[in-house]
């Protein structure tokens, strides 16, 4: 028997197409992998962050389900103020 508080206990994984899996437990997105042209894997968190890249599907998994902490900096969004375009007067004389 497993115990529910192993880490990866309850993880469901599914091959969505050939080198892309996505994650889950108990119903809930945990995250995907991307297989990657040189054969490494890629993979996210559930909130599509990059959690790191790893030469193994196994390695990948592991990190999505434990959930390692992404690798990307947070990104801060400030208000920018544009002015809004004129209209261009025709002259009619």
């Amino acid at each position: 028997m497993v115990s529910p508080d192993r880490p990866g206990a309850g993880v469901i994984w599914a091959r969505v197409e050939e080198g892309f899996h996505v994650g889950s437990r108990k119903g809930m997105f945990l995250g995907y992998i991307d297989r990657q042209a040189d054969g490494g894997y890629l993979a996210f968190d559930g909130s599509s962050r990059v959690v790191g890249r790893f030469r193994t599907l196994t390695a990948a998994m592991a990190a999505v389900t434990n959930g390692q902490p992404p690798q990307d900096e947070v990104i801060t969004l400030r208000q920018v103020r544009v002015p809004a375009p004129r209209a261009i007067e025709e002259d009619t004389a």
